[in-house]
């Protein structure tokens, strides 16, 4: 793991304006059932599945455990979630955890085509709803 992680590091300092210089992230395995638990806690989301996560409060990457670094997919959401790393490394500052995802979205999509050839079109309104802090009923 901790040559993926100086790789996808490497990656990030030269694609991205974010300061790398920092010790590489914790990284966590956890079943499926117990990271949808953790993120979205007594809530059952149907439908729904958590490709990973980002503690802000232990400084910790969370992935499931049938986590594949063959894929690129999952190499890409390691990624995703490397960019809430360096966002809280970097002491950037968010009026609502959801605005961090306005810059990992775009660079999970960019990484994918340019180091994988994988196309991910997401949907912008999707997009626009989980990357600002409004509620998404008011729209």
């Amino acid at each position: 793991m901790k040559e993926i992680l100086i790789s996808l590091m490497l990656w990030l300092s030269v694609n991205t304006p974010f300061n790398t210089n920092h010790e590489l992230p914790k990284v966590t395995f956890l079943p499926q059932e117990e990271l949808n638990h953790l993120f979205y806690g007594e809530h059952k989301i149907e439908g729904n599945k958590l490709y990973g996560m980002y503690s802000l409060e232990t400084d910790t990457i969370i992935l499931p455990n049938t986590w594949d670094p063959n894929k690129p997919w999952d190499l890409a959401v390691l990624l995703h979630e490397m960019i809430h790393y360096l966002q809280d490394m970097n002491g950037m500052e968010f009026n609502c955890v959801q605005e961090m995802e306005r810059d990992a979205w775009p660079i999970q999509q960019f990484y994918l085509k340019k180091v994988h050839d994988y196309d991910w079109d997401y949907d912008a309104m999707w997009y626009m709803v989980i990357s600002t802090c409004a509620d998404p009923l008011s729209y």
